[in-house]
């Protein structure tokens, strides 16, 4: 204790000469001055005091750091990278198993290296090429029969087939004939549902699972189709599944004798007329493709042959007067136009 009573008496004596020499302190100017002199930087309490046995006269205590194990530290995984690809399970939704029939017409099923599935792989590469981030198409006909249905089906397994997740939506919700095409279970939740906003768009999507093909099929046709299709609900379902699937093929009524396919034109990036050889009388696909007008993207020959040729000059004829787009050609020619034959 003796060096801790030295150093004490040493400290009294500095503070006693210092105040000797200063001259006295107006206390008033003093307490004027406190807010300019005020230092708001903290000071510290301890003082560096290195000698172990004056620490010990302070009361310093030893700060010691504790380590935390890093087991007992919470763990943050690194945020997910958000990709633009529209992203889908295929196990998320329901399965529709169609199986294996001998009169089936998927080409992709019954003839994957027949000439109709090398034609729509060549219109396949085409829309990749056009849109190569995906798109909604709308697949339509000048009138019924003319294969616009099963065309749509096989486009949209082709489609698939490259691996791009891809959704059939079937709009000719007055005559819906997907489901007869397709086979499979007798109950499902039907598209018509989800565009009246009864049910979550999820719910009316099935998976099948021999084309790696999503589809929303009608399962019980409307009371009033034409305001079903005019409403706002067919919109927002397209709006889902836009964000969920790289292309949509929509089947859509034919053009005549219905105004339907003008209330869905507008919600497609493209249009695609499909028309049979020597059965779509001319007359109706001329006023086809006038009501079409600009929007339409290209043609579909549906049933062409070697013996069709007859068939491609009058579809020229029309194009050459601005009635049909340039985009159509035949089976085996050379021209720099949509070509597909189912």
């Amino acid at each position: 204790m003796s060096k801790v009573y030295e150093a004490l008496r040493q400290k009294e004596h500095e503070n006693s000469t210092l105040s000797s020499d200063q001259p006295p302190v107006d206390r008033a100017s003093v307490v004027e001055n406190a807010s300019d002199a005020w230092d708001p930087t903290p000071f510290d309490l301890e003082p560096e005091i290195t000698d172990p046995v004056l620490r010990a006269a302070f009361g310093i205590v030893e700060k010691k750091r504790v380590e935390v194990p890093s087991a007992s530290l919470p763990f943050y995984p690194p945020a997910p990278e958000i990709s633009s690809e529209p992203l889908t399970e295929s196990n998320s939704y329901p399965p529709l198993s169609v199986g294996s029939r001998k009169n089936s017409r998927l080409v992709f099923q019954t003839d994957p290296h027949g000439l109709a599935a090398e034609q729509l792989r060549f219109l396949r590469r085409t829309l990749e090429q056009k849109f190569s981030k995906g798109a909604a198409l709308l697949v339509t006909s000048p009138a019924p029969k003319d294969g616009k249905t099963l065309t749509s089906l096989n486009l949209s397994s082709c489609l698939a087939d490259s691996g791009r997740s891809t959704l059939l939506v079937e709009a000719d919700v007055r005559q819906p004939s997907v489901r007869r095409l397709l086979g499979g279970e007798e109950t499902f939740t039907g598209v018509e549902d989800a565009i009246a906003g009864t049910v979550s768009p999820d719910k009316a999507v099935r998976f099948v699972q021999e084309s790696s093909l999503h589809v929303s099929m009608v399962a019980r046709p409307p009371a009033e189709p034409s305001r079903l299709i005019s409403g706002r609900g067919l919109k927002q379902f397209l709006d889902w599944a836009r964000g969920r699937f790289h292309w949509i093929v929509i089947d859509s009524p034919p053009v005549l004798p219905a105004a339907d396919v003008t209330h869905l034109m507008p919600l497609a990036d493209a249009v695609l007329a499909v028309v049979r050889t020597h059965s779509t009388p001319r007359v109706l696909a001329v006023r086809a493709f006038e009501i079409i007008g600009n929007r339409l993207s290209g043609v579909i020959l549906n049933g062409a042959t070697i013996e069709s040729n007859p068939y491609y000059r009058y579809l020229s004829e029309y194009r050459d007067q601005g009635a049909v787009p340039s985009r159509i050609q035949s089976a085996g020619s050379n021209t720099e136009q949509i070509d597909a034959t189912t």
